[in-house]
């Protein structure tokens, strides 16, 4: 029997429970979306890190794994010093520069030559690598999001680029500038961010970084999996992006409270006198607690489904307006906005159904 009223009680007022299950839907997108965009962009660079192909990364003391924010440079000359170490077949210096222009990311400035004994190249998909001072290739991500193609001008560094290449993603960074030019247009001739190194073998790797630390001291050494592990959890573990996510959760959360809480109190308000029928039947404050508790549960089951269905649509759609944005949507995430939703329903509704449970049958039937 409670079944059918609370089904009856949904469908008495279609609009007020549209409302209820899409702000419920709203707030399980909400964290959806938003922790799916930070872990789908930390993740992704983590990809397109291991993808470069290198063994071990170098980096110049005072660096930071953060390469955006890193200020440290290195001489360029020592990949002379490098390549001559037991061990190691390749070495391959790159400059690391933030670009804001047309969006945030990073730009390495690379000697082709060297990055490709390094990678073993690029996979090109349409024209080539550069070969002027002021030409630039770039990712089929990056072109796609800019609508770019080969022999368009960009502007890179305050400063414009005629696109030679687009290859395929996956080798660190979205876009790739001469290490010279790059240099000079920061001001920092001969200096670069960081080394990747190719060893002779994968066996050879931890012998080569232990060689690698003796002879540099205060350098930072690491093979290419322990950076990227240290890259993706620095990235994980900022305070300002765990405020951000806790913030967004928190009024999440809020909006899923009031949403059930105005829905329940309205309807308790409008059935007193449906609620006073009732316990003049017979019905228990049990009963009656179970109708509205079991009716706030379905409203936050369907706005659970629904929010859940309008994430996967968000997914699909940001990726088809702005391929440069990863949503990683994962199942752990799906489980925990779900209990973030049923936790702050049950306690919307909580009040409310207590409150119906607790009238007096005499006053119900007598409210106006």
């Amino acid at each position: 029997m409670s079944q059918s009223l609370v089904v009856a009680n949904l469908f008495a007022r279609p609009m007020r429970t549209l409302a209820t299950v899409l702000a419920i839907g709203m707030e399980v997108v909400l964290i959806l979306l938003v922790v799916g965009l930070t872990r789908g962009m930390v993740n992704e660079n983590a990809k397109r890190l291991e993808g470069i192909g290198a063994d071990i990364v170098l980096q110049p003391p005072g660096s930071s794994f953060m390469l955006a924010s890193s200020t440290a440079a290195m001489s360029e000359k020592l990949a002379e010093l490098l390549a001559g170490v037991q061990g190691v077949s390749a070495v391959s210096p790159v400059m690391v520069q933030l670009n804001t222009q047309g969006g945030i990311g990073l730009i390495y400035g690379i000697d082709p030559e060297s990055f490709n004994r390094v990678t073993h190249g690029f996979t090109f998909l349409h024209g080539r690598a550069f070969q002027d001072p002021y030409e630039v290739i770039v990712d089929d991500i990056h072109a796609k999001s800019k609508k770019l193609q080969v022999g368009q001008t960009t502007k890179f560094l305050n400063h414009n680029f005629r696109v030679s290449g687009i290859f395929e993603h996956g080798k660190g960074s979205r876009v790739f500038l001469p290490l010279r030019t790059v240099q000079d247009l920061t001001g920092t001739p001969g200096k670069v961010s960081l080394m990747f190194i190719k060893c002779e073998s994968r066996e050879e790797i931890p012998a080569v970084v232990a060689r690698l630390r003796e002879k540099l001291k205060g350098y930072t050494v690491l093979p290419m999996d322990d950076f990227v592990s240290q890259v993706s959890s620095a990235s994980n573990n900022l305070v300002a992006l765990r405020y951000f996510l806790n913030t967004v959760i928190f009024i999440a959360t809020v909006v899923g409270f009031f949403a059930i809480f105005l829905a329940m109190y309205t309807a308790i308000t409008e059935r007193t006198r449906e609620i006073g029928i009732l316990k003049a039947l017979g019905a228990s404050k049990v009963f009656v607690l179970s109708v509205f508790v079991k009716e706030s549960l379905v409203l936050c089951g369907v706005g659970l489904l629904g929010g859940v269905g309008l994430s996967f649509g968000g997914q699909w759609l940001l990726g088809k307006l702005l391929p440069n944005l990863q949503v990683e949507l994962s199942f752990d995430w799906i489980v925990k906005a779900g209990l973030i939703a049923l936790v702050s329903s049950s306690l919307g509704g909580l009040y409310p159904a207590l409150r119906a449970a607790r009238q007096d049958p005499i006053d119900a039937l007598a409210y106006e």
